[in-house]
């Protein structure tokens, strides 16, 4: 094994490991900070692990391409509530809230978006693809990162209660979304040139979601219904963010064959 794999592996051990200590201790001092650890572990031992940003050296971003990122998975996740509001996966609930709230939700959801992908982005594809290549890489990336949401899952801490309350088959699409996701944000990476682009595209939807559901969305049926969930975990998402995969190789293998620059 080189140097590579380790520093990729000790990556996964680190993200996935100290955060499951400290929540396997039952405590609930340590189980908040098992939290804390598994915001802050990816980004962290990611830049400590990589020695920096793994878009060092690249030149200048594209910063149309970081805001076409956010456009594309916007894209995704307004078609994903719009089919669970149509199909009854989601209503509108009465709910006591007020603007502040609800911008209190998406800035929160904001930060916590960028401290996962400048773990994931910035420092783990880098890490992942010189350990195993750029195919095996990101899905194993994408693997990773689903276990990592899986931790407080089966500890079960309420970071993600939906998925507590889920039955096995939406923990298995969401591990099917994680893959196709992740590989969806490091391809508007590479076209960007940037690790913005993954934050971007993953901040957008997160904003979204986070602002809907301070201002009342809810009701996500379980049983059945956890198939319309308007989110990693549902069948609905992961179908739309890989028909907006699809679209994107499409581009640029038309662009290849124009003889145009693709993408960084």
């Amino acid at each position: 094994m080189g140097w590579a794999q380790v520093r990729f592996w000790v990556f996964v051990v680190l993200v996935l490991g100290g955060p499951a200590v400290l929540m396997a201790a039952g405590d609930p001092r340590t189980t908040d900070l098992g939290k804390l650890a598994l915001i802050l572990g990816p980004a962290t031992f990611g830049l400590a692990l990589n020695m920096g940003f793994g878009d060092r050296g690249r030149g200048a971003a594209s910063w149309s391409r970081v805001g076409a990122a956010a456009a594309v998975t916007l894209l995704v996740a307004t078609a994903g509530v719009a089919v669970a509001l149509v199909f009854g996966g989601a209503q509108f609930q009465a709910a006591a809230t007020t603007p502040a709230v609800v911008a209190k939700a998406a800035a929160i959801s904001a930060l916590t978006s960028l401290l996962e992908e400048l773990g994931w982005a910035a420092a783990g594809v880098a890490l992942a693809t010189r350990a195993h290549g750029r195919r095996w890489g990101v899905l194993l990336l994408g693997l990773v990162w689903a276990a990592w949401h899986l931790v407080p899952v089966w500890f079960r801490v309420g970071l993600f209660p939906d998925l507590e309350a889920g039955p096995p088959a939406m923990i298995a699409a969401f591990v099917v979304s994680c893959v196709i996701y992740r590989e969806l944000l490091t391809t508007l990476q590479e076209r960007a040139g940037s690790w913005l682009a993954a934050a971007a595209g993953h901040a957008a939807p997160n904003i979204l979601l986070a602002g809907l559901i301070a201002a009342g969305l809810g009701g996500f049926g379980l049983g059945a219904g956890w198939m319309l969930f308007p989110a990693p975990g549902g069948l609905v998402f992961p179908a739309l963010a890989l028909a907006a995969l699809a679209a994107l190789v499409a581009l640029r293998m038309r662009d290849r064959l124009s003889g145009e620059p693709s993408a960084r």
